[in-house]
């Protein structure tokens, strides 16, 4: 029987993160990749998923900046529509008394090689959303850091999924 092109990471692949962030000071903003996030494990290269991400985002024209990349890593910023902030953070955001505008994401993805020749893909993002606060006596703010609801992590790899699952359903040779 061949091995599956896709499968799920273990339920443990969040743990270490989840630890860093116990141990943190209250209001360090070194753990922002921490928690929320999404995970999938893919018989393919490191590099064939990052390209194919890279060139989702063109063929998606998203609006990019700050692009890091690394042989196993890719971190950029997204500008967003204010539907699209809204969207993908949490209820907080729309029970908090501001008048949203727009916002940015900051994405990190990272990929690492397994032994057993899997890759596991890891997306985290960060939101900040900006607009003015309701409250015209209050002080305005120039953003507001707002949680992610893991729908955009998500969605990237659910298109990571859906990408290798047909490129490997046309007998396209699989990288290792």
């Amino acid at each position: 029987m061949a091995k599956p092109i896709v499968r799920p990471c273990a339920d443990s692949w969040n743990d270490s993160s989840l630890n860093k962030k116990k141990n943190r000071q209250k209001g360090s903003k070194k753990g922002a990749f921490q928690g929320a996030g999404a995970c999938i494990e893919l018989a393919f290269s490191t590099l064939d998923i990052q390209e194919y991400l890279q060139s989702r985002a063109r063929a998606e024209q998203w609006k990019i900046g700050g692009d890091q990349i690394s042989e196993d890593s890719w971190t950029f910023s997204r500008d967003l529509e204010k539907d699209e902030l809204l969207r993908d953070t949490t209820e907080e955001a729309r029970n908090k008394r501001v008048e949203w505008t727009s916002g940015t994401v900051r994405v990190h993805v990272n990929t690492a090689l397994l032994p057993d020749g899997y890759t596991r893909t890891i997306v985290r993002a960060s939101f900040r959303g900006y607009g003015r606060g309701a409250d015209q006596f209050a002080a305005q703010k120039a953003y507001w850091d707002l949680e992610s609801n893991s729908s955009f992590e998500n969605s990237m790899v659910s298109a990571l999924q859906t990408h290798f699952a047909a490129v490997s359903s046309e007998g396209t040779p699989q990288a290792q």
